[in-house]
Formats: structure tokens, sequence, C-alpha cells
């Protein structure tokens, strides 16, 4: 049976505002449009897909193509014995990305990813954790923001925040671990080929079933542990991945932003918190939303049914790749991608030198009257990058309150 909740997000979601000051980076984008979430059942498409799965999601079910034994997890699976404080994800299959109704087209399109057995840690690295890392030398102090949790004396048990990549990526070696990649964190926080569009299922995200729409972080295990029994997976803070950012279906070797994942604390609108959504920083950037948790690969590597171990990968060797509806497998390719799923053609270099453009838009103004005192007037900032509006963002005195790929909406004085 199919259940469709929709899910209005009031039009934007919330990066700097109400609760936090996004500092350096911004998040990815966003479409600023309602989100219409159309949950399944819990319950996962058999192990692989079949005709006759017919529940859609964030992340997609049903499938097309594919064969029926093809390596499917179950989120709720027991593990074997895994290292202290880590939980170890099954090997698998899931349709990576998301439908063309719930996405940017950065999370387009869906493709079959294989994954092996790791090891993931149970919660977000955790404050008190990182500091007996900078006690022992091996880890640097935190950058100095708000809302930074390592100068606090009582937050020993929320997550570790204001790191950038290179300070996660330094504390995962430093304890003999590594980040999971951004196939394995997703993987991971859909259960598998369940699919789910939140961590905990289909549901939307609130203030019972994660940290969202908080005034700061919270204790890890505050809310009830999601799929394969990780908890804050969606919502605390933002999690580093070792990805590079770069375009589906290819997974990037080299690039200038790494990839995080989750959604976090500070958030106020459900699309933020979708497992689909990607988010990039330059490696050196950091947030006091952004935080990580450490992965373990387990050895020798075990991959799924029809897949096999190449270099370190899960390398399909029978069977039929999974594909998303309406784009069956000809032999070759997952067919009938046109345009519409397609990149922007742009370069950066031709989208830098767009100019910025200021509108109103007064079915804001609530919102800005709301949460933004002295700042009643909504004024969407459209063109360039989100580097490039904010200058005359910051000129009229505004604030913003959310931002997509190609425009910023903030509430201004005037």
């Amino acid at each position: 049976m199919i259940r469709r909740v929709s899910v209005f997000t009031g039009g934007f979601s919330l990066c700097a505002g109400l609760f936090l000051a996004c500092g350096q980076g911004q998040p990815s984008g966003s479409t600023g449009e309602p989100v219409a979430i159309s949950p399944t059942t819990s319950a996962a498409p058999s192990v692989g897909p079949s005709a006759s799965t017919t529940a859609e999601n964030d992340a997609g079910s049903p499938f097309d193509g594919g064969s029926d034994d093809g390596g499917g997890t179950d989120a709720g699976a027991s593990a074997t014995a895994a290292p202290d404080g880590m939980i170890e994800i099954p090997a698998g299959v899931f349709l990576m990305g998301a439908v063309p109704a719930y996405s940017l087209p950065e999370e387009r399109p869906r493709h079959e990813v294989a994954v092996g057995s790791f090891y993931l840690d149970t919660t977000e690295v955790t404050t008190g954790a990182y500091k007996k890392c900078v006690a022992e030398g091996k880890c640097k102090p935190t950058h100095d923001a708000q809302f930074c949790n390592e100068p606090h004396t009582d937050r020993d048990d929320h997550p570790i925040n204001c790191v950038d990549w290179n300070m996660a990526d330094a504390y995962c070696k430093a304890v003999g671990k590594r980040l999971p990649s951004e196939r394995e964190w997703e993987y991971a926080a859909r259960g598998g080929s369940e699919q789910r569009a939140f961590s905990w299922g289909e549901e939307p995200p609130s203030t019972k079933n994660a940290c969202y729409q908080h005034g700061e972080s919270c204790p890890v295990k505050s809310f009830p542990a999601g799929a394969f029994g990780l908890y804050d997976m969606s919502g605390n803070v933002w999690e580093w991945t070792s990805s590079w950012f770069g375009e589906y279906p290819k997974e990037a070797t080299t690039g200038s932003h790494k990839v995080y994942r989750g959604g976090s604390w500070s958030r106020r609108f459900p699309k933020w918190l979708r497992n689909g959504i990607r988010n990039r920083y330059l490696p050196g950037e950091h947030s006091a939303s952004v935080g990580f948790r450490c992965a373990q690969s387990k050895t020798p590597l075990v991959c799924p049914k029809e897949h096999e171990a190449k270099d370190g990968q899960c390398v399909r060797t029978s069977g039929t790749p999974w594909c998303e509806p309406g784009h069956p497998w000809d032999g070759k390719e997952c067919s009938g991608y046109d345009s519409p799923n397609k990149k922007p053609e742009k370069t950066p270099d031709e989208i830098a030198a767009e100019p910025v453009t200021k509108t109103r838009t007064p079915q804001h103004d609530e919102d800005c009257k709301a949460h933004y005192k002295g700042k009643p007037f909504a004024y969407k900032f459209s063109g360039n990058t989100f580097q490039g509006r904010n200058p005359m963002i910051a000129a009229g005195g505004c604030t913003r309150r959310d931002m997509g790929q190609v425009w910023t909406s903030a509430c201004c004085p005037n």
C-alpha cells in the first residue's frame, strides 16, 4: 500500500536565521518548493527489486530491471560482532539518488550502487572523544565560532562540531578508522535497499524523532535509532564523508569540495534532512552544524550477490543492474535519460559572470516578521553563485533565510 504524505516546507529552508548563521560556506542548494514525500511501508523490497514492488519514496522504489536475488539488505538484520562503538553494515545494493519530483539536479540520476560490508560508528563522534584526541596531541582544537561545543565543559556527550574536513579525517585516522564514503553514508542512512526517505523511516522530521528545529546540538542518542541501529544519521549535525563532490552516476576521484550529509539541528524544514540531499564545503571550511562519524573497512571485502570485489569496490559480474522506473536496462545502461535529468550546461565561469537580480517576494514577509526582527521584507536574490550574491545581500542590511543553487532568499529592513 502506498501512503502519500505532503510536507509543505513553507517555501524555503533555513540556514542562517533563527538558529544559526552558517559561518563559512553554505549548503549546495534547495528547490525552495513544497516537498512532497511519498513514503513506502517500512518493509524492504524483498531482496532486490521485483515486479510486485510498488512503493515510492524519496529514494525511489520501485525498480526497473534487476534480478530478484541481487543482494538487497534488511536494515533490521542482525550483524556480526563489530568493533566497540560501531555497527556492521551488511553488504547490499541500492539506488543512490532521488526521484525528479523530490530532488535537485545534482541528486540525479538514480543509479545502482553496490556496497561491501563495513563498520560505521553507532553515533557521531562526541565532543568528549575529540577532546581526548586533542589532549593526546593527535588532533587539532576545533575552530572558534558561535555554537561550537568544544569550549564547553557540559557538552562532552554532544557531537563535535566546528571541524573542517581535514580535522575530521585526522581524527578518524588517529583512532584507526576512516571517514565513510558518500555512497556508504547514503546506503547506511537509507537502510540499504529499504530506500528510506529519512534514517528512521518515512515520517517527516519532528522534534520527537530528530535533533531538528533546535537551538543547538543535542546529546547523541537523544532520539530513537534509525536504520541499522545508527543514531542521528538524519539531524543533529551534518556529517563529513571522504568523497569529493561530483556529478552522478560516477564517483569523483578528484575535486575541490568534500561532501557532507544528513541535515542538522539548525534546520526548520523537512527537505533538509532527506537522505538524498547532498551538501559540500571546501576541505578547510567549517560550521557549528557540521560534524562527522567514522567508518572502518571489513577485510576481506564482502560483496553482495552477483558482485565481486575488485580494487576495493564491489563490481557486478552477473545479473541485471537495477534501474529506476521508466528507465529499463537496455543491455548497456539504464535507458531514457534526456535533458530533464542532466545538469545545466553552463560552466562555472559563465555562472560567476551572471548579474545578480533582486526581486520582492511578499509571500514570505510573515516568515521574516516572525523570525528576523527589524527585517520584515522578503526578497529573492537570483543569478551568479551563492558567494556572488552575498555582497548585494549584505549591502542591503539583509539576512539570509534560505538558499538554492541559483537563488538566495533574504529578509531585509526595507
